[in-house]
C-alpha cells in the first residue's frame, strides 16, 4: 500500500515543482499570451511543430535580429541621400553665425546679436566606393541573419520531433511496466494461493512479493519520466508547463535510404548555416573593400538657406546709432574634399583587421560544412542501426514471451520455480524495452537525418 500511495502522488509533486515557478507576473503574462492546449487533448506530430514555429521564442529573437539587420541596411543607405536639417542659431557678444549655421568667434570687439533660422543640407557626392560596399556588407549580414533564423527554426522542429518520440517512448515504457506490474501481481497471487494450499513454501511467496513491488517502483519511474518528458515538449513548443496530451503513435515504416554521397551533397547545398556562412563570407569582402576606400577620402557638399536679423543697435561713442539693425535672407553653397594623408596606420589596420575577418570566416564556413557532413554520417548510420536493433528486438521479444510462456505453465505443473518465471518475465521486459528503444531510435534517427540534410525545416 505505501507504494501505491507514492504511485499517486510523486507524479502530482513534478507536476507541483514544474509549475511553482510559474507564479510571477511575467510567467502569467507569457502563460496568458501562450494558451496551452487543455490538458489531455489531442496533439498530433504536425500541431506540436506547427505550435512551435508559433511560439518557440528562439524563433522570435531570430526573426527580431533578421529585422535589426534589415535596419542597419537603411541607415547606411541613407548616406546616399541629403541630409537636411533645420537649424535656429542665435550668437551674442564676440561670437557670430557662419553661412553653414555654426557659431565661430571670437572678434576684437562685440557684434550684432544675430537669430539666424535657416536649413542646411549635406550631401556626400562620392567616398570612392566606401558606402556601397558598406552596404552591400550589410545587406549580406542581413542575409545571414535569415539564414539564422531558418537555422532556429529548423533546430526548434527537431528539438520539438525529438521531445514527441522520446514522450512516446516513455509512455511505451510506462505502458510495459505497467503489464510487467499486472504480470507480476498475478504470479503473487498464484504464488499465494499456492502457498495456502501448502504447494509452496513461504519463501516463494516473499519472493513474488518482492519482484511485485519492484516493479511498482519501475512503474512509478517510467510514470516521472513521462511528466518529464511532456514538460519537455512543452518547453520545446515554446510553452510554460507540464501539461499532458494525447499522442498520436504513427506508423513505424523502415524505408530505404539515399546513398551516402548524395545525402551530404544535399546537406551541402541546402543546410541554412552553411548558406548563412557563406553570405556572411560575402559580407567580409564587401567590408574589406569598404576599408580600401577609405584611403580616397570623400567629396561632400553644403547648401544653406536660412533668415538673419540682428535687432541689438551699436553705439560707439554712446550717443549716435552706427548699426541700427537689420533682417536678410540669403543662402550659400560649398563643397569639401577630404583626402587622408597619414592617419597613424589606422586605415592600413581597419584593412588588416578586414582581411583577417574575411579569412576567419572562411574557415568558419568550412569547420561548419565538416561538422554537416559528419552529422549526416551520424544521422545515416544511426539510421542503419536501429534498423538492424529492431530486426533482432522483434525476434528476441517473440522468443521472450515464448518463455514467459513456458516457465508458467512449468511452475503451474510444479515442474519449475518461482525463480524460472521472474527470470522470464525480466527478460520480457528488457526484450520490450529493447524493442522500444531501437523503435524509437529509428524514427529519432530519421528526424536527425532529415535536420542533417536540411530538407525538414522547408516543409514548414
Amino acid at each position: 500500500m505505501v507504494f501505491s500511495q507514492t504511485k499517486k502522488c510523486v507524479p502530482c509533486l513534478v507536476v507541483l515543482l514544474l509549475s511553482s515557478g510559474m507564479t510571477t507576473s511575467f510567467a502569467e503574462e507569457q502563460t496568458a499570451s501562450r494558451p496551452m492546449p487543455p490538458a489531455g487533448s489531442p496533439l498530433s506530430w504536425e500541431q506540436a511543430i506547427r505550435t512551435a514555429i508559433e511560439k518557440q521564442p528562439l524563433i522570435k529573437i531570430a526573426e527580431h535580429e533578421v529585422l535589426e539587420s534589415q535596419a542597419l541596411v537603411r541607415q547606411i543607405e541613407s548616406a546616399n541621400y541629403p541630409q537636411v536639417t533645420g537649424i535656429v542659431s542665435s550668437s551674442a557678444g564676440n561670437t557670430r553665425v557662419l553661412a553653414n549655421l555654426g557659431i565661430s568667434g571670437s572678434l576684437p570687439k562685440p557684434t550684432n546679436y544675430l537669430t539666424t533660422p535657416g536649413i542646411r543640407a549635406d550631401y556626400l557626392i562620392t567616398d570612392f566606393g566606401q558606402t556601397a560596399h558598406r552596404i552591400l556588407s550589410q545587406k549580406s549580414l542581413a542575409a545571414s541573419a535569415e539564414k539564422a533564423a531558418l537555422t532556429a527554426k529548423a533546430l526548434t522542429i527537431l528539438s520539438v520531433e525529438q521531445a514527441y518520440l522520446n514522450c512516446l517512448k516513455q509512455k511505451r515504457l510506462e505502458d510495459i511496466s505497467r503489464e510487467v506490474l499486472n504480470e507480476r501481481e498475478l504470479i503473487r497471487q498464484q504464488t499465494e494461493v499456492f502457498y495456502r494450499r501448502q504447494l509452496r513454501s513461504k519463501l516463494d511467496l516473499d519472493f513474488a512479493s518482492v519482484e511485485a513491488n519492484r516493479a511498482e517502483v519501475v512503474l512509478i519511474k517510467a510514470q516521472n519520466n513521462l511528466v518529464l518528458a511532456f514538460a519537455a515538449l512543452n518547453t520545446a513548443m515554446g510553452l510554460q508547463g507540464p501539461g499532458t496530451y494525447l499522442l498520436e503513435q504513427g506508423v513505424l515504416s523502415v524505408t530505404p535510404s539515399a546513398s551516402p554521397e548524395s545525402l551530404v551533397q544535399e546537406a551541402l547545398n541546402q543546410r541554412p548555416e552553411l548558406l548563412g556562412s557563406k553570405d556572411r563570407i560575402q559580407a567580409a569582402e564587401e567590408a574589406l573593400q569598404a576599408a580600401k576606400a577609405l584611403r580616397f577620402g570623400s567629396v561632400t557638399a553644403l547648401g544653406t538657406l536660412a533668415y538673419t536679423w540682428w535687432g541689438h543697435e551699436e553705439r560707439p561713442s554712446g550717443k549716435e546709432v552706427s548699426n541700427p539693425g537689420a533682417k536678410m535672407g540669403w543662402y550659400g553653397l560649398g563643397a569639401t574634399s577630404a583626402v587622408p594623408l597619414y592617419t597613424g596606420g589606422r586605415i592600413e589596420g581597419q584593412i588588416e583587421e578586414a582581411d583577417a575577418r574575411k579569412g576567419e570566416t572562411q574557415a568558419t564556413t568550412r569547420s561548419i560544412a565538416n561538422d554537416i557532413v559528419l552529422q549526416v554520417a551520424q544521422a545515416y548510420l544511426s539510421r542503419l542501426t536501429a534498423e538492424q536493433q529492431i530486426k533482432v528486438s522483434e525476434e528476441k521479444v517473440a522468443h521472450a514471451r515464448e518463455a514467459l510462456t513456458l516457465a508458467r505453465e512449468r511452475y503451474k505443473a510444479s515442474l519449475g520455480s518461482i525463480l524460472d518465471v521472474t527470470t522470464a518475465t525480466t527478460d520480457l521486459l528488457s526484450a520490450e524495452v529493447g524493442l522500444a528503444d531501437a523503435q524509437y531510435d529509428y524514427r529519432a534517427s530519421e528526424a536527425a537525418l532529415a535536420y542533417a540534410t536540411g530538407v525538414e525545416y522547408a516543409r514548414y
